[in-house]
């Protein structure tokens, strides 16, 4: 029986000894026991789903031995007290197992997500340095593309997969762990084209676009009619502005 499964049963027994009696305060313990169970249950399917989808090969709860243990104790005292067990050590030592071995699955879920990203790396430094001048709409496209990629980094594929699909305009996690490639793949191409229009400017160009892009930026006493005409004739001049200091 897997931990799912488990949990599951558990909590039809559980809902079982709470329709059966209680008092108020008895049945409002053992209906939030029941509820964070249910939500551990699922959260641990949902992981396990994910494992699936990635092709991993360990296993995200690396010590699924306490929790069962836990419910077994849990159990027991269930079939022996009724509904007073979710007041009793073995009920709070439950819900503290759920709790950590949910823990120790999200670390593992936010590592191997992130793995996905270990390629886009030295992309993203490349594009976030100042030593990127491509056109405007060159850099609105790497912008845009180091934009997305660093927001689906931060997230956890299993508990926010509805914000995940949205922000990638995918449904389901493969689909989604495919939209990662293309964007890491696009950003490639979108860097090099930026690059490459780089390379083909006179280094007067290039030097004034670094300058421009400094914190000190390009003083326009700076700007002759020589450099005026190269801008221009490069193509860069509309991307460039005068700001007082």
């Amino acid at each position: 029986m897997t931990l799912f499964e488990s949990a599951t049963e558990l909590r039809v027994r559980l809902k079982s000894a709470d329709e059966a009696h209680g008092g108020e305060e008895l049945l409002s313990r053992a209906r939030t026991v029941r509820e964070d169970i249910r939500l551990a249950a699922e959260h641990f399917e949902a992981v396990q789903s994910y494992r699936e989808t990635i092709g991993g090969s360990d296993t995200p709860v690396r010590d699924a031995v306490p929790i069962r243990e836990a419910i077994e104790i849990f159990e027991g005292a269930l079939a022996s007290s009724g509904l007073k067990a979710v007041q009793q050590p073995s009920g709070a030592t439950l819900l503290r197992v759920v709790a950590s071995q949910t823990r120790l699955v999200d670390r593992w879920v936010r590592s191997t997500w992130r793995a996905n990203f270990a390629m886009a790396h030295g992309f993203l430094v490349r594009a976030n340095s100042d030593r990127l001048h491509g056109s405007a709409a060159a850099r609105r496209k790497v912008r845009d593309l180091v934009s997305t990629i660093e927001d689906v980094w931060t997230m956890n594929p299993v508990s926010d997969r509805a914000a995940l699909e949205e922000r990638l305009e995918r449904r389901g996690l493969h689909s989604c762990v495919e939209r990662v490639n293309e964007l890491i793949e696009e950003l490639r191409t979108a860097i090099a084209a930026s690059e490459q229009e780089q390379s083909e400017r006179t280094p007067e160009v290039q030097a004034a676009l670094r300058r421009a892009a400094s914190d000190e930026g390009l003083p326009l006493a700076e700007v002759t009619p020589e450099l005026l005409a190269a801008l221009q004739s490069a193509g860069v001049l509309d991307d460039l502005v005068v700001r007082r200091l």
